[in-house]
């Protein structure tokens, strides 16, 4: 990880206050709260020392007193207080917290977790305590001698602290079990197989973190008294999945019931960090991969912590090499993020506290120490999946590296798949050897796992040493705010299917080239000023996509593409489900709806979608798109899409004049709804030729007083197969001037002309791939051209509207394969990286 580095060492040793004194005990506000039961009352005070700590007796901890376990609470002053039976030699030894000590083992357990407390205090459950007293009256002054040190970390900054984590940079233990001397009295530090080199001061609550003040706020952890010889490593995590770590060299020492208080640190994580999750709230349970236990809540080594945990709990109970700190998480809601799941298995508190809450997906997860487990280990009932969660803002799409460590279980006899839910798949590397990527040569990825608009690293149970940890890094283009990660075994049950990963992280690698040099245009339907500068002007990018496909509005507006364009069902029948779902989602994801691709119609169809035809048929048309303009209107799109013909196969009666005439009707529909009618030009018949449509679409407006104007939406690659077909050595550049402004809405596409037959593509611009042949349009060079005419002579500026259809190009690895893939992600990509560049170069060259 890069960390931030402090090369300065630890200041001072502040000193510790007497602790429990007077108004040092409860927090201010605390009511008495008598000890039950006994006949001696002992009041805790904390050995005098020096002064800076206190103490915070909140929460009701135990202590105990002449081995039995008693309830601590206060007196009237605040001072906390233990009740005791009488004792017979009036001898009273006091362990605290009860809870933490184990008399079998005379040891007291450290947790691997500690809770923030208020005004710079320390929790006093976190510290273990020892001190006798004899007296043989009814009430008595004990002492207790801390026997754990205190580092205090001031930190300021501008976030919600999740967590703090402390490391002995040497590997020494610093929670788990610590046999105790009584004699000294001191703990000492060992290595006992369930301890481990760091603790976590978990400070996330239910989701809201702790917000530094303006000149800080001080961060106290109990660690472990002695001499941090190679010093401490600090790392501070946030609710918004961010870190920063800082290396503080040694020699250090920790006196017991010392404070070491570290320099000022200020909480700024890089800002090509974009995501971090190093699961540090996620302490309980056991090392699975290394074999060794834990520390938890609940009854027994073998036993998970209770679903019924808030997760605020302390770990003192011992957890075997195989038990998790937690319940399964999902049980059975694929479909449903944690927060909406209606059979999470543990409570919602206890997500939020360990950071988990806003997971898309935890399904068959649990918690291990320090890391999370995909998969139902020993039942195999199930494949765990997890995803992370979307990537908040990160300006505009960027490439990126997904980094992690991953632990197949041993035995393992499942491939795990690792993607991206949005993005391009760019390289990957295990361990520092490269995974073929290639969709054409690739046997460790899939397009398959998650349909083909995702391409999966196949991690290879045969090529990993299960039960060890591996690091993975994948890059990836069109990285952006909604773009999330997913891990999965592809075998689903029955075989061992479990995997561990650790320390997550996305970092941006680089910006795309226009990246703050460019000024977006906000879409509009106005036609701009002729003369206009537009050198540096990039219109957003949109796509046209299923109505009714979640993706359309989830992950869009991430890519800039805040106007979308989806596509109309051709069944009417759905129509009603599909546009109220459509409703839904545009409220949820703020984004808005330019264009509606009304449907089209085919030569097995009846002709009742052809605006060209004579007669019933015209009428029949004009009546199947009117009710289609008036049952998109809830979802106010600035234009609506029909084109021009249906087909040729149905022979006679097409005419430009027919065209004209039912556009001149259906504008007075969407006049309804505010909208233009945007009439598609066609590779073939009445509509394909520029000048033709152009005239058609004039007579439609002069037909009649509309609110709104009939427009054109071009068509790239139908006027490229209809201009190499019928007017060779004109372009769809030489298309676009005749129509001129005209342009209401376009369908990007490339396509290789026409070869003997009608190739209607839909590639990618500039697509060079392995279907045996080539994007006609940018093998011409015409791209940039055809971009600055659109906005220098045209006057757009709505959005550039892709419109792409996924193509296979041959089996590999037994599964087909597709190079020309449309998604959101990938025409972003090809936006960023292919087509805007073009119009950037063409720019410069005038």
């Amino acid at each position: 990880m890069l960390a931030i580095r402090h090369t300065v060492c630890v200041l001072l040793v502040l000193p510790l206050l007497l602790g429990g004194c007077g108004g040092d005990g409860a927090d201010d506000g605390d009511e008495p709260r008598p000890p039950a039961g006994g006949g001696v009352i002992l009041r805790l005070k904390v050995a005098a020392g020096e002064s800076g700590m206190r103490w915070d007796w909140s929460g009701e901890p135990r202590a105990l007193v002449n081995g039995v376990a008693r309830t601590v609470g206060f007196d009237a002053d605040g001072v906390p207080v233990v009740g005791a039976d009488v004792s017979a030699d009036g001898l009273y030894t006091v362990h605290f917290p009860a809870d933490a000590y184990s008399r079998a083992k005379r040891a007291f357990v450290l947790p691997p977790a500690q809770f923030p407390v208020s005004g710079g205090s320390l929790q006093a459950a976190a510290c273990p305590m020892y001190g006798t007293v004899r007296t043989t009256g009814d009430a008595a002054d004990v002492t207790l001698s801390p026997l754990c040190g205190v580092v205090r970390i001031p930190l300021a900054g501008d976030a919600h602290i999740a967590s703090v984590r402390v490391e002995d940079r040497s590997g020494g233990a610093v929670s788990g079990l610590f046999p105790f001397d009584p004699a000294t009295p001191e703990i000492v530090r060992n290595g006992n197989s369930g301890n481990l080199p760091w603790v976590v001061l978990d400070c996330a609550g239910t989701g809201g973190g702790v917000r530094p003040a303006a000149s800080g706020t001080e961060f106290c952890v109990a660690v472990p008294a002695g001499y941090y010889a190679s010093g401490l490593s600090v790392r501070v995590t946030d609710c918004a999945h961010r870190s920063a770590t800082w290396e503080i060299p040694g020699p250090c020492a920790v006196a017991a019931g010392g404070v070491k208080t570290l320099v000022p640190l200020n909480y700024a994580p890089g800002e090509d960090l974009l995501f971090a999750e190093h699961f540090d709230n996620c302490v309980w349970g056991c090392d699975y991969a290394a074999e060794t236990g834990g520390y938890g809540v609940g009854a027994g080594s073998s036993v998970p912590s209770p679903a019924t945990s808030a997760g605020t709990e302390a770990a003192y109970v011992a957890k075997g090499a195989g038990t998790p700190g937690s319940a399964l998480f999902e049980t059975s809601d694929y479909n449903s993020a944690p927060a909406a799941s209606a059979t999470l298995a543990v409570r919602r508190d206890y997500l939020r506290n360990r950071g988990l809450y806003d997971w898309q997906r935890l399904f068959y997860a649990a918690e291990y120490r320090g890391c999370l487990c995909g998969g139902d280990v020993g039942g195999y009932g199930n494949r765990g999946i997890l995803v992370t969660p979307r990537m908040a803002a990160a300006g505009e799409p960027c490439c990126a590296e997904l980094s992690f460590r991953i632990c197949l279980e041993r035995g393992m006899e499942s491939d795990v798949a690792c993607m991206a839910e949005s993005g391009v798949l760019l390289g990957c590397e295990v361990d520092g050897m490269p995974v073929d990527v290639d969709v054409a040569t690739g046997t460790d990825i899939s397009q398959s796992v998650q349909g083909v608009t995702r391409t999966a690293v196949l991690l290879r149970a045969a090529k990993l040493t299960s039960g060890v940890w591996h690091q993975v890094r994948m890059s990836f283009g069109a990285v952006a705010a909604g773009s999330a990660f997913r891990f999965m075994p592809t075998v689903i049950r029955d075989v061992k299917n479990c995997f561990w990963i650790d320390d997550v992280e996305v970092r941006r690698t680089g910006r795309y080239a226009h990246a703050g040099d460019c000024v977006t245009v906000e879409p509009t339907t106005e036609r701009a000023a002729a003369g206009e500068d537009v050198s540096r002007l990039r219109l957003r990018p949109s796509a046209v996509l299923s109505m009714a496909n979640e993706t359309t509005y989830t992950v869009t507006p991430g890519y800039g593409m805040t106007w979308i364009c989806p596509s109309l069902s051709s069944d009417e029948s759905v129509w009603t489900r599909d546009i109220a779902f459509a409703e839904k989602q545009l409220a949820a994801n703020g984004c808005k709806v330019w264009c509606i691709h009304l449907p089209y119609g085919s030569t097995t169809a009846a002709r009742n979608r052809d605006l060209c035809a004579a007669g019933a048929d015209r009428a029949a048309s004009v009546a199947f798109f009117t009710r289609a303009i008036r049952a998109v209107a809830p979802l106010k799109p600035k234009n609506v899409l029909v084109h021009c013909n249906q087909t040729l196969a149905f022979g006679d009666g097409s005419s430009a004049a027919s065209l004209a005439l039912s556009l001149h009707e259906l504008q007075t529909v969407a006049d309804e709804i505010g909208a233009h009618v945007c009439v598609e030009n066609m590779s073939y018949g009445v509509g394909a030729d520029a000048a033709v449509l152009a005239a058609a679409v004039d007579e439609a407006n002069a037909l009649g007083s509309h609110r709104y104007e009939v427009r054109i939406a071009f068509d790239t690659g139908h006027a490229n197969l209809y201009l190499t077909r019928e007017q060779p050595g004109k372009t769809v550049v030489d298309w676009l001037r005749t129509a001129g402004a005209r342009i209401g809405q376009l369908h990007i596409h490339g396509n290789r002309g026409w070869n003997g037959r009608i190739n209607d593509d839909h590639l990618m611009p500039g697509y060079a791939g392995r279907l045996g042949y080539a994007d006609a349009i940018g093998r011409a060079g015409l791209w940039g051209e055809f971009y600055h005419t659109l906005l220098a002579e045209c006057r757009y500026r709505g959005p550039f509207t892709y419109e792409i259809s996924t193509r296979t190009f041959g089996t590999v690895a037994g599964e087909e394969r597709s190079d020309n893939v449309s998604a959101p992600w990938t025409i972003a990509h090809n936006y960023d990286t292919y087509l805007y560049p073009a119009f950037r170069e063409y720019a410069n060259r005038k």
